[in-house]
């Protein structure tokens, strides 16, 4: 209490209330409402997107050297959640397209890349014909068992497609020796989507450069079931183009598996297990028309 007491003395804050909201704190103050949170410090980031001409945040105080956030608080309006799931891709394209450079690659950080995914997906292919295996033996299988191998091919099937994609998106990096990156903001959702008189991004402190496509991946596998793929990429390349490569390195993101766990609760581990097929196999839908394409060029 005495660092917040220190923190409005600095910033001649006036405070008429004040209400605590999860892990922040909202004051109504003489400048208005702000929001404080302590133990996060984004404004280096706050700045450089200002001078990209991104500034879909909340207005900042404070300075670089404080060990909190103070932003202005957005009343939020009540807008259909399918509209707000368009308006965060929106927002993440002009991101991406804002802060986007092309920079010559560094051959250990690509080639770190490739190992990564690969090696896991060797782990989890083992993983998968283990499990597959002990539930053959088993002479009663429990109705989540049953449901896991009765569709255990589009697991194989997307394994097979990351292993072979993989190895090309590797060898067309190094032949053209260059890649995008970008700002990314790193944990996009819906909770940190704010949409008032306009739209504001909040909950920067995992932002970092790296390739664009990554927030994608978390945009979909958050929302899979509210949002088509093709839709998703439609409305992201209205702010900003994918180049063939980021594309297929999305898909190749989108198809690692999970590793499929059982429990002792089989109601529970059923209605996990279903939920998860229904994405792998909107995911195989795309995969295998990329690959026909693909076969056509």
């Amino acid at each position: 209490m005495n660092k917040l007491k220190e923190v409005l003395k600095r910033e001649g804050l006036k405070v008429k209330g004040l209400k605590y909201i999860g892990k922040v704190i909202v004051f109504d103050t003489d400048k208005g409402k702000l929001v404080y949170k302590e133990g996060s410090n984004n404004y280096p980031i706050y700045d450089y997107l200002k001078t990209r001409g991104f500034e879909y945040f909340p207005k900042c105080y404070g300075s670089k050297n404080a060990k909190y956030d103070l932003q202005e608080y957005i009343p939020c309006k009540e807008i259909p959640s399918e509209q707000k799931l368009i308006d965060l891709i929106h927002l993440s394209g002009i991101l991406h397209r804002k802060t986007s450079f092309k920079k010559e690659i560094d051959m250990d950080e690509i080639k770190g890349i490739y190992e990564d995914i690969s090696n896991e997906v060797d782990y989890l292919r083992k993983y998968y014909e283990d499990l597959n295996n002990y539930i053959d033996t088993v002479v009663f299988m429990s109705p989540s068992e049953y449901l896991l191998v009765s569709n255990i091919d589009v697991i194989y099937y997307l394994l097979t497609f990351v292993k072979v994609e993989i190895g090309n998106w590797y060898k067309e990096i190094l032949e053209k020796k260059v890649i995008r990156n970008s700002l990314i903001h790193n944990n996009l959702s819906l909770d940190h989507l704010l949409v008032g008189e306009g739209s504001y991004l909040i909950s920067w402190n995992k932002a970092k450069l790296d390739i664009p496509v990554l927030d994608l991946v978390k945009v979909y596998q958050d929302n899979f079931y509210d949002l088509d793929l093709e839709d998703l990429i439609r409305e992201y390349t209205k702010e900003i183009e994918l180049s063939k490569r980021e594309y297929l390195f999305f898909l190749i993101k989108l198809s690692i598996p999970k590793r499929i766990e059982f429990t002792k609760n089989t109601y529970e581990d059923c209605y996990k297990i279903n939920n998860y097929l229904v994405y792998l196999h909107k995911i195989a839908f795309v995969v295998q028309k990329y690959a026909e394409n693909h076969e056509k060029v």
